[in-house]
């Protein structure tokens, strides 16, 4: 619980903060516009086009969508630049604009129903506008400084080194208005020293947390411009495999990751490196289509679930219904994933059964030939075990909607990474964190590029670059794609 909370608690208070700022400049963007209407209809002049008080507010709260995605493709709602107020003026500035010209073609544009009473109204809006979002996004601000000195929502950080730069950011991270809490540095020569004369030093970053349970980790920052390269990537994997954020000061290595992101700290820039794009916003928005996605395919499928499991239960009573894997799910944590049994309930392995492995099992079948293909692959393409009943629930994978059922309760995501065992992971070296930073899926790249026909190391690339790439976009193209391999029967065993 305590690995997994660490991203948690570094995504609700990203989530807040972005919450915040949504709010405040949707109701300082229709303010504006109210503000507008009212200063033009002082003047005396009367309006160009009848617009009621209810109708134009109506309009306005419906611009709401709009502004949030403007100032989202500004900028406005990334958390992790420290860009300063004089930067952020000038993209709100620029948001602001833009959105008001995009509501003065809509308004030419629709002849019959006009959105502004008179032409002046959106460039009043504009004037008023940008000092009105500027001033929201002081507020929210000072109400977060406000939480960080009274020690709420503060990031907890290890640093790693006790040099020049060290110091410098340190000093930075010790200030709580700021939203962080330097816990511990790390160095092994200055083991047992203290940095700035309060903050402990240890040899390493486990040796660190460890000695602080009651704070979980929510970012390490590398400041060390002399540590190795090989010691550089550890630290990073070990970080990002705990869902912890890992920063670093650049250097000549170049570690860096399909989702990494430039800041500055105290004024020295460092890089963000995360194994995923998914985080937030993102992550609440895939866990809710997860949601509604496998409930509402429950709903649809469930009279074919309910027949393959009497069918199942008939075939051969003595066995279960369901047949349950161990396997890895999201930053390393065991999770039962339920499948239609397919095999003989004979030659089933498991702990608990006659056959503990598939190569104890091929061995009493007098099928030892088949065991280096499954050691390769962990799965051959043949299998004598499976029964007739499988094999047509496996070639038009009808035996994996139980899984619908582990997505509904957030075990499994619809499309993800593979689920992998842990004997696999062992493989991967140090592509193994990238496994651990999502969800495995019902589905995913490797289901829709030739699934079973697949080599096992382009399995692995594919999930690598889902990891890596991740969008709500490619989720819903492998979907559309996984019901047609699985129609076309392409690939499956």
């Amino acid at each position: 619980m305590y690995l997994l909370s660490q991203g948690v608690a570094t995504d609700r208070r990203k989530m807040v903060h972005t919450a915040m700022l949504v709010a405040f400049d949707s109701v300082a963007m229709v303010l504006s516009f109210e503000v507008a209407r009212w200063l033009r209809g002082q003047s005396g002049r009367s309006f160009a086009h009848s617009v009621d008080f209810v109708r134009f507010t109506a309009l306005m709260f419906g611009t709401i969508p709009l502004w949030i995605l403007v100032f989202g493709v500004c900028g406005l709602y990334s958390t992790r630049a420290d860009t300063g107020q004089a930067n952020e003026a000038g993209r709100v500035t620029a948001a602001v604009f833009g959105g008001v010209m995009v509501l003065m073609s809509l308004d030419y544009l629709s002849l019959d129903v006009r959105i502004f009473p008179s032409r002046s109204v959106p460039l009043i809006a504009l004037l008023v506008g940008v000092p009105l979002v500027v001033a929201g996004r002081q507020c929210v601000r000072r109400a977060m400084r406000n939480l960080y000195v009274r020690g709420r929502g503060l990031h907890n950080v290890i640093l790693i080194g006790t040099g020049e730069v060290a110091g410098r950011i340190a000093n930075r991270l010790t200030d709580p208005a700021h939203g962080y809490r330097l816990v511990a540095a790390v160095d092994a020569k200055r083991a047992g020293e203290q940095l700035l004369g309060r903050i402990p030093v240890y040899r390493s970053v486990q040796e660190a947390i460890e000695a602080y349970p009651e704070h979980p980790i929510a970012e390490v920052v590398q400041a060390d411009l002399d540590i190795p390269r090989e010691e550089a990537v550890r630290q990073m994997s070990y970080a990002n495999s705990r869902g912890m954020s890992y920063r670093f000061v650049p250097d000549m290595y170049g570690v860096y990751a399909a989702a990494s992101t430039m800041a500055t700290i105290d004024g020295v820039p460092v890089m963000e490196v995360r194994l995923t794009s998914l985080g937030g916003w993102g992550a609440v928005g895939k866990r809710i289509f997860d949601a509604v996605g496998a409930f509402l395919l429950l709903i649809a499928l469930g009279p074919v679930m309910a027949v393959l499991a009497v069918a199942v239960k008939l075939s051969e009573p003595a066995g279960p219904i369901l047949y349950t894997q161990q396997r890895l799910g999201l930053r390393g944590k065991t999770i039962a994933v339920k499948k239609f049994r397919s095999m003989s309930w004979r030659y089933s392995t498991g702990p608990d059964r006659e056959f503990k492995t598939a190569e104890a099992a091929f061995h009493a079948m007098g099928r030892s030939d088949l065991i280096p293909e499954f050691r390769l692959t962990h799965k051959v393409a043949d299998d004598p075990r499976v029964s007739r009943l499988g094999k047509f629930m496996r070639k038009t994978s009808l035996d994996e909607l139980p899984q619908l059922y582990d997505a509904l309760r957030g075990e499994l995501s619809l499309v993800g990474p593979r689920p992998i065992t842990q004997a696999e992971l062992d493989r991967y070296g140090d592509q193994a964190t990238s496994f651990l930073a999502l969800k495995p899926g019902i589905t995913g790249l490797w289901q829709v590029n030739g699934r079973s026909s697949t080599t096992y190391e382009e399995r692995v690339k594919l999930d690598i670059f889902y990891v890596e790439h991740w969008s709500l976009g490619m989720d819903l193209s492998i979907l559309a794609r996984t019901l047609v391999s699985v129609t076309a029967r392409k690939g499956a065993v």
